[in-house]
This record gives C-alpha cells, sequence and structure tokens, in this order.
C-alpha cells in the first residue's frame, strides 16, 4: 500500500484507541513515507555513517587458497542493494578467494522460513546457508529442520554468548531505541521520558509488536535491565495502557525517523541503522540508554551436503576481519569482539555494541519469545484494537 499523501496530524494521533485501526492500515505500507511539509526549514543534511575500505589482513586459519577448491555453497539471504553488495564484499566473495569454494548467493523475500521447512521436507535441499532474524532459528530449531553448529568448527571464544545458539550463530547486531529531534533543547535520557507525555510534544510512536514494546515499557516503569526477563507481562500491558491514546503503532520501519523529522511524534522508537541514513542523519539522535540489541543470524538447513563447507564459512564469517569490513560498510554492529580493534576510531560511536553502548544495553531475549511470541502478539493485537473499557469515575 502507498503511503498517502497527507502528513499525520496530532490530532490523529490523539483521537483515541478508537481510531487507531485507521491509523495503522495508513502506515503498514513498506513505501517510504511521503515528504511532509514543513514551516521551517530542513537543516542541511550530514552524509551517512562513515565507511571505510575493507581491511586485508589475512583470517586466521584460513591461508589455504585451495581448501574447498571444487566445493560449492549456496548462500539465501534476503539482502538487497548497498546491503547485499556488502555481505558480497565481506563475506561471500572474501570466503570464496580465501578457501577456492564457489560461492553462490540465492534471494527471498518474506518465505525464509517457509522454504527452509519445505526444502528439508521435501529433502531437495538447494541452500546450505541461511542469514535470518534470529528470532526466526528458535522457530525453524523447534521444528527440527536446522543443522546444529559444530562449535569444535566455529570458533566462539571471541563471540558474544548471546548470540551462540544450538542451531545458528549471530550474524550482524542492530539495536531499536528511542530517537528524537536534534532540534530539543534537553534531549531524553531513558525510556520514563518516552512515557512523560509532558514532554516532548506528547505524541509518540512505537513499533507495532509486542517484542521490544513490552520491554521498553517495563524500563519504563523502573525496573532494571538485569531484571528484565522473564517479563511482567500484566504490569507491562499495564504501563502502556498508560500512553495508548498518544501512540502511533507503526508497521514499516522507515516510518518513525521520518516522523520524528517532520515533527509529527515526538518520540519514536526506530532501529538505530535508520537513524544513520542521508536525509536523517543530522536531524535525529538515537538514545542508547535502555535500547535493545537483537540480531541475523547464520544457520544451515539439516540434510545439506556441504554442511562441512557451510561450518566453515560460519566461522569465517564471525571472524575478526570479515566482521570489521562488514561494520565499516554497514552500520550493523560486528559480532565478533575483536573487530573494534579494526575498525576506524569514527566509525565505533554509530555501532549498537560499541563498548560504551553496549552496557547500557540488553539483549533481545530470544528463548523468552520463542514460546509466547505467537501468543503475546494475540494478546497485543487484541489490546490494540479493542481497547478495555474504562473504567467509571466513583
Amino acid at each position: 500500500m502507498t503511503m498517502p499523501n497527507e502528513s499525520l496530524t496530532r490530532r490523529s494521533l490523539l483521537v483515541g484507541a478508537a481510531a487507531l485501526p485507521l491509523a495503522l492500515t495508513a502506515c503498514g505500507s513498506d513505501e517510504p513515507a511521503a515528504p511532509v511539509a514543513t514551516e521551517t526549514p530542513v537543516p542541511t543534511q550530514a552524509p551517512p555513517t562513515p565507511t571505510m575500505e575493507p581491511v586485508a589482513s589475512p583470517v586466521p586459519g584460513y591461508q589455504d587458497t585451495g581448501r574447498w577448491d571444487g566445493r560449492k555453497l549456496t548462500i539465501a539471504t534476503a539482502g538487497v542493494s548497498e546491503f547485499l553488495d556488502a555481505l558480497t564484499t565481506c563475506f561471500f566473495d572474501a570466503f570464496a578467494a580465501d578457501t577456492g569454494c564457489t560461492v553462490e548467493h540465492s534471494s527471498f523475500d518474506r518465505e525464509g522460513v517457509e522454504s527452509v521447512i519445505s526444502q528439508v521436507e521435501s529433502g531437495e535441499i538447494e541452500w546450505d546457508v541461511v542469514l535470518m532474524p534470529s528470532s526466526q532459528v528458535l522457530q525453524l530449531s523447534n521444528a527440527g529442520v536446522l543443522a546444529a553448529i559444530d562449535y569444535d568448527v566455529v570458533n566462539g571464544d571471541s563471540l558474544y554468548p548471546e548470540l551462540m545458539m544450538q542451531h545458528g550463530v549471530g550474524a550482524m547486531l542492530y539495536s531499536t531505541t528511542m530517537v528524537y529531534s536534534v532540534s530539543v533543547e534537553t534531549p531524553p535520557t531513558g525510556w520514563a521520558d518516552f512515557w512523560d507525555l509532558s514532554l516532548y510534544d506528547g505524541t509518540r510512536a512505537l513499533r507495532r509488536t509486542p517484542v521490544g514494546t513490552l520491554e521498553f515499557a517495563l524500563l519504563a516503569d523502573g525496573v532494571k535491565l538485569a531484571d528484565l526477563y522473564p517479563l511482567d507481562i500484566e504490569r507491562a500491558f499495564s504501563v502502556l495502557e498508560s500512553i495508548r491514546t498518544a501512540t502511533m503503532f507503526y508497521e514499516d520501519s522507515k516510518q518513525p525517523v521520518e516522523l520524528v523529522r517532520t515533527g509529527q511524534v515526538g518520540l519514536a522508537s526506530a532501529w538505530t541503522v535508520r537513524t544513520t541514513l542521508p536525509d536523517v542523519a543530522s536531524l535525529v539522535n538515537p538514545v542508547w540508554n535502555g535500547g535493545m540489541i537483537s540480531a541475523d543470524a547464520w544457520v544451515t538447513p539439516r540434510g545439506s551436503a556441504n554442511a562441512d563447507v557451510a561450518m566453515s564459512f560460519i566461522n569465517y564469517a564471525t571472524r575478526a576481519v570479515p566482521t570489521a569490513n562488514f561494520s565499516g560498510m554497514q552500520p550493523f554492529g560486528p559480532v565478533n569482539k575483536g573487530a573494534f580493534e579494526l575498525l576506524r576510531d569514527d566509525i565505533a560511536p554509530s555501532l549498537p555494541n560499541s563498548p560504551e553502548h553496549l552496557e547500557v544495553q540488553f539483549f533481545e531475549n530470544w528463548s523468552f519469545w520463542r514460546d509466547r511470541r505467537e501468543d503475546l502478539t494475540a494478546r497485543f493485537e487484541e489490546w490494540l484494537l479493542n481497547p478495555p473499557e474504562a473504567t467509571p469515575a466513583s
């Protein structure tokens, strides 16, 4: 669906839960938001996050350029454009050059999970490695269609333990944080400011999902990062209810920074990778405090004839040099801690897991959500579209 041309007004945000379905329908597109006319001129826009030339250092253990000569690996991702270019340069082509393996890329859109299941069940496995959100790894693990990661091959010594799953390994990191306009006099410092509707125009935007949204509500209510999980679901919904009528719930990841940039909402939750784009890089800032770190992961379908090469690739793709090179081209955090020693000083501050950001954020708990996502999503939608009746005043 194409985004409507008219801007989202303060009135439409505050009309109450009864009108939310209309607002949600209008905002459910993956198309870029239409430009919004403003009375104040847009400041000169800064370039996106700095990039750097790939590090040419050899990857330890991969100096034999004939190691996988004559073997072929098919890697499936949903990557496009510059993101796919970075994957190709830093991982696919580099692995091929260092091992002699022929690497082919296969694209998919939204059908990645279903394709892995159907390939394994039919025995006709086309993909050897797949890049997917970590939340989907546990779903496929439960379905029994993924090969176990061989940690005798994949060295986890320099990886974050949260990313070392039985059937997948983290590939790259991104954060969901609060974002605000650089024009504000006093920047917000945490989710308590987001929930204080007396601040920042009193209008908000949150992603239409319970994942992250419930965590942010609890942080706003004073829960410590270390005490987040297991989530207090009743408390989270109660806190979320307090800002319902002031909040737009979006589906398109391009929207929140646009809404903040154009002044349609005062604060929003957003992926930090969106704050580095050229059209918004100088106009909005993230608040790292209380951010949620998520990851995409490398997996191998069970029964792949090239599982040995696949494990070798996953190990390669999680080493310091390739991950540093990718983070130097795209604003995703490296999964190998040693990568920060290779990154330029002007790049690290934009990455979600730079040391100063990592200590004030939390990792999305995929194990918690594995068995609860479906039920809590249904409850979230019910809450969103059919709000509870107000208690009559005594």
